[in-house]
């Protein structure tokens, strides 16, 4: 008699650089046009379900807003369309982690809360502002690829952004 089994495939995270911007939110239109990271976001291959998201910053006083969007590509009409999956405010962890693999030389601090403010996201905060473990998972909803934007409340910290699919 045969077996089906199903499984989550564990995969590995990847890690992705963005210079903070202070400005808002962005606007994101529907355009025939690939899209590509743009001034304070960087672009993410998408998985079929979820994308968890780790974030790490250089500052641990400026407020970071993160903007998650997806892009879908509908060939029927030959364009890309954006939808704003999440947004979510954060709390950088109080110590610093100074020997963070492949960043040596760097503290980065990583975000320990994360907030909704707009859209839909599970949220695994730490314990407390002095722990690290804190992450995001979005639903991708379908889409190719995910968009991240992030704003500093002050400064243009350097972002490090892990993500990896389920």
């Amino acid at each position: 008699m045969a077996q089906v089994q199903l499984t989550t495939d564990v995969k590995s995270f990847s890690i992705a650089s963005i210079a903070a911007v202070t400005t808002t939110t962005p606007s994101r239109v529907v355009t025939t046009t690939k899209p590509v990271a743009g001034s304070g976001s960087v672009l993410v291959g998408s998985s079929l379900n979820y994308l968890k998201f780790k974030t790490l910053s250089t500052s641990q006083t400026s407020a970071l807003t993160l903007t998650f969007i997806g892009w879908s590509f509908y060939p029927d009409q030959m364009a890309w369309v954006p939808q704003t999956l999440c947004v979510a405010t954060t709390v950088q962890n109080a110590n610093a982690q100074a020997a963070f693999p492949g960043l040596a030389g760097t503290n980065y601090y990583e975000v320990s809360q994360y907030t909704k403010t707009v859209g839909d996201a599970k949220i695994f905060n730490s314990t407390n502002a002095n722990t690290n473990g804190a992450f995001i998972l979005i639903d991708t909803v379908g889409c190719q690829f995910i968009e991240v934007h992030c704003s500093a409340a002050s400064g243009t910290p350097t972002i490090q952004v892990l993500h990896g699919g389920l």
